[in-house]
């Protein structure tokens, strides 16, 4: 199976679950606890009906729309997640060069493995940050900076993630990043040795937007999760947001 055998969105998942070993395809295609959000968030889409209007010509199109001020050519964008290099050595790059070329917007993560400087350099189509709000409020305000002076159109505040959500795959797959090969993932890696490959011989990849901030960016070998637990405010409530809304 490979890319031109995708037709669907099951179909990607197909493969990425074929690509990937165990412990890092269940980090992305997982959710916390029983996955009862996730689920529902899934089967909200298959809830949708498309109602054609019939009888109405159709011989000229215009899927174009705009979102948060910013025009894309199709009603469909590419949200931002974190840490793209743990799927795909080309990471953001990859993906922000996809999105150019379709002629939609991209957002990068916080917790991107490639920086906000370089995406910003290398597309000149919409662009959107994604911010956690750390307890260092010196890195908050950095990050808003640097997005505006990379010319970075919108910013997304991520709020119900003040806390790590339970996921319990990753308690089962022993998920940590950067990956590690411990005995219970060892067959898993060895069954996919083109990632595995890639992961050992390339540039080993970190927090690329905080790396030159805290000592986290550069040693995340633990889990992500205490990285959130660790440096993301779960103070944070809504005068934080109008502090945000006003530094942009």
């Amino acid at each position: 199976m490979n890319l031109k055998n995708c037709h669907n969105f099951d179909d990607f998942r197909k493969l990425a679950k074929k690509k990937l070993p165990s412990p890092i395809y269940n980090y992305i295609d997982g959710g916390a606890d029983d996955e009862v959000t996730l689920n529902r968030n899934t089967a909200a889409f298959n809830d949708c009906d498309l109602i054609p209007n019939v009888l109405t010509d159709v011989s000229n199109i215009d899927t174009s729309t705009t979102v948060l001020g910013q025009k894309i050519d199709f009603p469909l964008f590419l949200s931002a997640t974190a840490m793209h290099r743990l799927y795909h050595h080309e990471g953001e790059r990859a993906t922000a060069r996809a999105a150019e070329k379709m002629g939609t917007m991209f957002g990068i993560s916080t917790m991107a493995t490639v920086n906000i400087e370089e995406i910003g350099a290398l597309t000149t189509g919409p662009k959107l940050f994604q911010l956690y709000i750390h307890k260092d409020r010196g890195l908050t305000d950095n990050l808003i900076e640097r997005c505006k002076e990379a010319g970075f159109n919108s910013m997304c505040l991520t709020v119900d993630t003040v806390v790590a959500g339970n996921r319990e795959r990753d308690h089962r797959t022993g998920f940590t990043t950067p990956p590690k090969l411990t005995l219970s993932s060892l067959l898993s890696f060895a069954l996919h040795p083109e990632w595995t490959l890639n992961n050992v011989l390339r540039k080993k990849f970190t927090l690329a937007n905080i790396i030159h901030m805290t000592d986290k960016g550069s040693k995340i070998d633990k889990s992500i999760m205490d990285y959130i637990n660790e440096q993301f405010d779960p103070s944070m409530n809504w005068k934080d947001a109008e502090y945000c809304v006003k530094k942009w």
